[in-house]
């Protein structure tokens, strides 16, 4: 299903339907085999009282729970619906979030990195969206956030500021004592749609499919 850039299905929905299935077989087999019971006792000794009561209460208990599990799975089916539709607001608002993936704007690609400490020279290299390098160079980091601007312009050559395909940033450089450093990056775009598919939403930004929990800023 797709609205309004919502894409959804009930991708939590086969687990559930499994267990009904295996409920109701349950169900169905144990119905036969009372009502098997009941065809071929012996009029002179039927089945006691108490047994065919407790029966009778483990009949009753499985219809409960094919009851409770149609109702449960119609709650979700409800839930699901209303989180897709709450989640159509992100659509068209602008968004930072924790990705490495952005697009060209005004000739140039921007990235936020973060940085655990800093480095001389981190090197950087940048590919486009069929994973070929495009540029190669390196960046001083100070520790926390840093800016990292690319004009478009490629390594050894090409010019790529004009592209409106999305770009991918690896940065990794060492400490003054060279030891490896932990670097992530962040990245600023309009979310284009919203995706419900699977157990947890996803937004996709400058082309990528993020999850919400990536998100850090979220502005109009």
């Amino acid at each position: 299903m797709s609205v309004s850039g919502v894409s959804s299905s009930s991708g939590s929905g086969s687990s559930a339907s499994a267990a009904t299935n295996s409920l109701t077989s349950n169900y169905t087999t144990f119905l036969t085999l009372l009502t098997t019971q009941l065809k071929t006792q012996s009029p002179l000794s039927p089945m006691d009282v108490n047994n065919f009561t407790q029966q009778l209460v483990q009949y009753s208990a499985v219809e409960q729970q094919m009851q409770t599990n149609a109702n449960l799975q119609a709650m979700m089916d409800t839930l699901t619906s209303s989180a897709a539709l709450q989640l159509v607001n992100y659509v068209g608002k602008s968004v930072t979030a924790y990705s490495d993936t952005t697009k060209m704007n005004g000739g140039e690609a921007n990235w936020t990195i973060n940085s655990s400490a800093a480095a001389k020279e981190a090197n950087v290299t940048i590919t486009d969206e069929n994973g070929a390098v495009v540029y190669q160079g390196t960046t001083d980091l100070e520790i926390g956030q840093n800016t990292f601007t690319w004009d478009g312009k490629g390594t050894p050559s090409g010019d790529y500021s004009a592209s409106t395909s999305p770009f991918s940033i690896s940065v990794s450089g060492v400490d003054d004592s060279g030891k490896k450093i932990s670097i992530t990056t962040e990245v600023t775009g309009k979310v284009q749609a919203v995706d419900t598919s699977s157990a947890q939403p996803y937004i996709k930004v400058n082309g990528r499919l993020l999850p919400l929990s990536a998100l850090t800023e979220v502005s109009e």
